[in-house]
């Protein structure tokens, strides 16, 4: 079975799948990919490079994309395995539709923003006000669509050890 842990920029995603592997379960963070995930700008369709965002007009005119052919050869090597990303873009559904069971992590906007500001991550999203206050906007959208499309949510406002046993059932 092939799950993902989804949900929007703070929620654990990357730190569930740390603590997944400390227990032995096969977990990848596709974020650490490189060029899995890109921003394409709207208009031209090319590939943008991402630089810390300090107006909220540069999300309008961009899109988050996977690379699906790339996805699919990656999970090809896995019969079972737990991924955790997000993607936003036009190719969401086709994302979303390589997996046998998604899982939408969920936290309130304040821990989301506390750990914007604290987290340490290779691309640096997420420290500028704009990101922040984009994130929290987004997180009603996203988290809607992501239920309308029968994702489980699950709350990580809780213990880590609670949140991780509680995906391990799930997946």
């Amino acid at each position: 079975m092939k799950t993902l842990i989804t949900g929007i920029a703070g929620t654990g995603k990357s730190t569930i799948v740390q603590e997944l592997n400390k227990r032995g379960v096969e977990a990848i963070d596709l974020h650490d990919i490189p060029g899995l995930f890109f921003w394409q700008d709207n208009n031209t369709k090319e590939r943008v490079k991402y630089s810390p965002v300090h107006s909220k007009d540069w999300f309008d005119n961009v899109d988050r994309l996977c690379d699906i052919d790339k996805l699919k050869e990656i999970l090809s090597q896995y019969n079972d395995i737990i991924a955790a990303g997000t993607t936003s873009g036009s190719n969401q559904a086709e994302f979303l539709s390589t997996f046998d069971k998604v899982i939408l992590l969920q936290s309130n906007p304040e821990t989301l923003t506390r750990r914007l500001e604290t987290r340490n991550n290779k691309s640096g999203y997420g420290k500028t006000k704009a990101e922040q206050e984009d994130n929290v906007l987004w997180q009603s959208e996203f988290d809607l669509l992501m239920l309308s499309l029968g994702a489980i949510p699950v709350s990580t406002e809780g213990n880590i050890d609670d949140v991780v046993g509680e995906i391990m059932g799930l997946a």
